[in-house]
């Protein structure tokens, strides 16, 4: 008896971590991988009606793409802030005159979410959240053009870190705990173990 409690000891020593490294792995694959889908969704949009509206704190662009049946709902990862229950309600998406605007809505910035900003090259890709990358690793986006970026609020160091590997590769990825300014990732250093992570889907 003792014997089969010490195999069993030893097995979910060696066995547990490697589970719940393949369970860490597998949800940064899904953030990685999910905005393939988001891009496509954007693409038809604006080919359908030719551009995408910005973004204020209460509006999100998964919301206008699940409004135009686009998406089948809202933009959801497995890393970083998850939404509450029931999560907080965004602004109310209309189209008039040509147009889409926004109506009323909560605060939205707590939670993973696409946005539409106008470019703002000024500032380092990691402090211009969400709306400058350099793509290239060396030039900003152009001045006044529609940055679409998917937000991931609140992910640790590593999950940032690991979120640059899948889509930028080793090249464009910073060192551990540092600022991302290159690639389509972008973040700031992290500040007591968390930051917030925009990752580049397309601008216009």
């Amino acid at each position: 008896m003792i014997g089969v409690l010490a195999i069993i000891a030893v097995l979910a020593v060696i066995i547990v971590p490697k589970v719940f490294s393949t369970i860490a792995s597998s949800r940064i694959t899904n953030a990685a991988s999910s905005v393939g889908a988001i891009k496509t969704a954007v693409a038809e949009f604006a080919g359908k009606y030719g551009t995408l509206p910005l973004t204020t704190n209460n509006s999100r662009i998964d919301d206008l793409l699940f409004t135009d049946g686009l998406m089948e709902g809202r933009y959801v990862v497995k890393i970083g802030t998850q939404p509450g229950n029931p999560p907080p309600a965004g602004a109310t998406w209309t189209r008039a005159a040509g147009a889409w605007t926004e109506t009323g809505g909560t605060v939205q910035t707590a939670q993973s979410r696409i946005i539409c900003l106008a470019s703002n090259p000024t500032p380092l890709p990691s402090a211009a959240a969400g709306a400058n990358f350099r793509l290239n690793g060396v030039a900003n986006l152009p001045t006044g053009a529609r940055v679409i970026a998917a937000v991931l609020v609140n992910v640790t160091t590593n999950e940032a870190r690991e979120v640059s590997l899948r889509i930028d590769g080793e090249t464009n990825t910073p060192a551990l705990g540092a600022a991302d300014n290159v690639g389509k990732v972008a973040y700031a250093a992290p500040v007591a173990g968390l930051t917030t992570v925009y990752i580049y889907i397309a601008h216009q």
